[in-house]
């Protein structure tokens, strides 16, 4: 791609080609059925292209009715129905179709070009070994990037594909190849695949290359774990975890469901350049490379357990029962995770995954609620172009935090009894979520017209808000509710801190009324925390006498939930501006500590290097990460276990200002002070980006780590640290890099995490006008998936011209050129910059005062 450019001043309309509505998509089901493909894909060609020649037969209901097919190759044979079609059938990525009542068959012969985006096919050249190494990701409107199809969720289809590779490469599919590949001259094979049972578009699936193998089985159901070569020892040391858990996993779900795995295979491929960290194909799922560890600590591990855990549950909720339209992604996202939650402790040895469904799904969700760009999770859905945009914390983190409180709300065994009946009346078709409800409504026998109405089709998330009268009563009431309050009943726990800590007296469960407030049996408490068992979806607020009591004995409440709750009421108060950012550190400094479970540990500590970067006022952050530094090493000094200690090293790197970069050095030079950690990658990595952030030579260190391990996340971890770097001419040289056209998505995105560090605000502040001189261009050039990241990655969050940049968004905004996608991703950026900005406000107010 070439320099983008384009008047920041008068955006011209912008349209994607690649887009369909919603009405065509109806229009177009209306007539259609029966789908059958025959693709045969020719992938030897030395170029950047990739041969085509596709067969479609489909059902008609009526006669001379003009229809199309989605394709976004470069077509060079058309018929239909035995007729050739002249060029002008093809018009903006469709082939439009002469059907006849009844059979019809279409034949395509084109080309197309591989993707760098982590969408179509995408391929992924390996530096080590240098091979090709190509998987695809066609959700939510992609396959036509790769065959001519009715691109379209509810026109499920059977697919046979015929590939043609490298003899050395293997092939995966949805199904089990035919025999053996057929040899073919100049060193080639083609491998046959049967056809897929009926399977949306964008499920199938296709992966191909030199991939390393290792077999295993569940019962007659063969498990295949696959991974490039240079990853073998850690695809063979992994092997034996992660068979147990694909069966443990199937069979927990074949029980909640009564319904046996759908599929004939069930592959596992981890492949470089993963656009997600796990794609659910049916018997082929497509996972980042990145979960294969050189070291496996319990965090690492139960965070993969959960990506496998939830693309598993989409076997049964996205590919046996299919979404109709795109309207219903929160429906299979959210569904997905939060079974993938449940299922953790009775298929794994992490214990229970519901402390951390609070502390990372809720989290993600009420964040996405406080910001400008928070929606229904039922949303309007009009095309595709706001179906990509949907796949967001709204879909995925809400939508699972609003099913869970759909469960408690018909008790567990009714919802397990209706998620049995909407599968079986459902399978091998399309339902959408009032498919579901009315399932729920059956086994349950409870109306659910109100809860749909307040939980599915607004917006925002309700404030549970504790007032302590001087009469030593407590009320509970919602406070700043959306439009149209929900009603609640929220658990609310009584904690007394007679004793060694925070003890539970009693709860209760209050029912709230939306007009106003309700008493609460918690006269003497000293915590009053409402949804202390996490079973509500809400924002708890705390009355003052709580949060001062949490402040200083947080860690002392038992119940890891009842914790993580009061956790995430903390952390809400910063991102809300109602507590200081230097507050919280210092409650996590005195207490996070004293965590038992190192992935509680990890987040903590996390959060608080983030609060003092982003939403500390700007004199408090050096000062803040001083004192963070400090107390992490004494703590790390004194730690036990690898994992503890991995943790707390790498919030302490994370921590390190220039006073720090001795540490750092030894560190990137694997003699760090803890013998144990010498070995781990990612903490040299970390160190050698906050050497580069504080303007330290790291070049040689970089090479170094490269020479010895010249993968794909080595060069993109280095592409990050080159960017980092506070000069003029490293941040040009990074700016030109995400635009240059000579790196794949991913790496770009290394690239914009690097380019914009906080502390960098005097070098960074010049390229807030010029990023938004190539918002249009970009689209224009590039496409959706790349425009969206550019506009997240390089929006001017650390300048020293911040009302400036609100006012820029805002202009932007009004003028509407954009398209709605991008609109979108500047909305959050600017609530996010808002956010930071009145953060910062509420941090300095006691610093001015002294």
């Amino acid at each position: 791609m070439t320099q983008p450019t384009g008047s920041g001043d008068s955006f011209p309309s912008l349209v994607d080609k690649g887009n369909l509505t919603r009405r065509e998509a109806a229009a177009r089901a209306e007539l259609v059925s029966h789908v059958r493909y025959r693709v045969a894909l020719d992938l030897t060609a030395a170029d950047d292209q990739f041969r085509c020649d596709a067969t479609i037969r489909f059902r008609a209901h009526s006669g001379n009715t003009l229809t199309f097919l989605d394709y976004a190759g470069n077509p060079r044979l058309l018929e239909c129905n035995g007729t050739p079609l002249d060029t002008g059938a093809y018009h903006a990525e469709r082939i439009y179709l002469p059907t006849v009542a009844g059979e019809n068959v279409v034949r395509v012969v084109g080309t197309a070009g591989y993707g760098r985006s982590g969408v179509g096919l995408h391929r992924y050249r390996d530096p080590e070994d240098g091979q090709s190494y190509l998987h695809t990701r066609f959700r939510p409107f992609e396959t036509h990037r790769v065959y001519p199809c009715f691109d379209q969720p509810d026109l499920r289809a059977t697919l046979e594909p015929a590939i043609t590779v490298d003899e050395r490469w293997r092939v995966l599919a949805n199904t089990e190849p035919v025999g053996e590949p057929e040899p073919l001259p100049g060193g080639r094979a083609l491998w046959a695949f049967a056809p897929t049972p009926p399977l949306p578009p964008y499920l199938t699936a296709l992966v191909a290359g030199p991939f390393h193998r290792v077999s295993g089985s569940h019962g007659d159901l063969p498990l295949m774990l696959w991974a490039r070569p240079g990853l073998s020892d850690e695809l063979e040391s992994a092997a034996e975890e992660l068979f147990e858990l694909i069966g443990h996993g199937l069979d927990h779900y074949e029980r909640l469901l009564k319904r046996p795995y759908p599929f004939a295979r069930y592959d596992h491929v981890f492949v470089p350049e993963c656009a997600v960290t796990a794609a659910e194909h049916p018997g082929c799922v497509t996972v980042d490379e990145n979960l294969l560890f050189s070291t496996a600590t319990t965090t690492r591990r139960r965070r993969r357990a959960e990506v496998l855990l939830r693309a598993m549950a989409n076997m049964w909720f996205g590919g046996l029962v299919g979404i109709r339209w795109w309207n219903g992604l929160w429906l299979r996202e959210g569904m997905a995770t939060m079974l993938a939650a449940q299922a953790q402790y009775p298929v794994t040895p992490f214990g229970t995954g519901w402390p951390h469904f609070e502390q990372r799904v809720r989290a993600r969700a009420r964040h996405a609620d406080r910001l400008p760009t928070s929606r229904p999770v039922a949303e309007a859905v009009p095309d595709t172009g706001t179906a990509r945009a949907s796949f967001d914390a709204i879909a995925r983190d809400k939508g699972a935090s609003v099913l869970l409180q759909l469960a408690d709300h018909v008790g567990w065994e009714d919802f397990v009894g209706g998620l049995r009946r909407f599968v079986d009346h459902h399978a091998w078709s399309t339902a959408d979520p009032g498919d579901l409800l009315a399932s729920l409504r059956s086994a349950a026998t409870t109306d659910l017209t109100e809860w749909a109405e307040e939980w599915l089709t607004q917006s925002g998330v309700d404030v549970v808000e504790v007032f302590r009268p001087g009469s030593g009563a407590t009320a509970v009431q919602l406070s700043d509710p959306p439009p149209h309050p929900r009603r609640l009943r929220p658990r609310i726990g009584c904690y007394t801190s007679d004793g060694p800590g925070l003890r539970l007296r009693h709860n209760t469960v209050l029912h709230l009324d939306p007009r106003g407030s309700v008493r609460a049996p918690c006269r003497t408490a000293a915590v009053v925390l409402p949804n202390d068992d996490g079973r509500t979806h809400i924002k708890v607020r705390l009355d003052p006498a709580s949060r001062r009591t949490l402040l200083n004995a947080i860690a002392t409440l038992a119940d890891p939930t009842a914790r993580a709750v009061a956790w995430g009421a903390l952390w809400d108060d910063v991102l809300d501006a109602r507590l200081a950012a230097r507050v919280f550190v210092a409650t996590v400094l005195r207490h996070a500590p004293l965590e038992k479970d190192t992935e509680s540990l990890r987040l903590l500590c996390g959060r608080a290097v983030v609060a003092a970067r982003d939403y500390g006022e700007r004199s408090n952050t050096a000062p803040l990460l001083h004192a963070m530094h400090t107390h992490l090493r004494g703590e790390l000094d004194l730690a036990l276990g690898f994992d503890r200690q991995l943790a707390l090293a790498s919030a302490l790197l994370r921590s390190a200002v220039a006073e720090h970069d001795s540490l750092l050095y030894d560190v990137a030079l694997r003699r760090p002070p803890w013998h144990e950690l010498a070995t781990d990658r990612n903490l040299r990595w970390r160190a050698l980006l906050r050497l580069a952030a504080h303007g330290r030579p790291v070049e040689d260190l970089v090479a170094a780590e490269l020479a010895a391990e010249p993968d794909s996340d080595g060069r993109r971890r280095a592409l990050l640290v080159e960017a980092a770097r506070p000069r003029a001419a490293a941040k040009e040289q990074s700016w030109h890099r995400v635009f240059s056209g000579a790196h794949s998505l991913a790496e770009r995105q290394a690239i914009m995490a690097g380019f914009r560090q906080p502390g960098q605000e005097d070098v960074l502040t010049p390229y807030a006008e010029r990023y938004f001189t190539v918002l249009e261009s970009v689209w224009q050039v590039e496409g959706p998936e790349c425009a969206r990241s550019v506009a997240r990655g390089l929006y001017p969050r650390v300048t020293d011209v911040e009302q400036e940049v609100l006012a820029r968004t805002d202009d932007v905004l009004q003028r509407g050129r954009l398209p709605q996608e991008l609109l979108r991703v500047l909305l959050e950026q600017r609530g996010e910059l808002a956010l930071a900005r009145a953060a910062r406000a509420r941090d300095a107010v006691r610093t001015r005062a002294g």
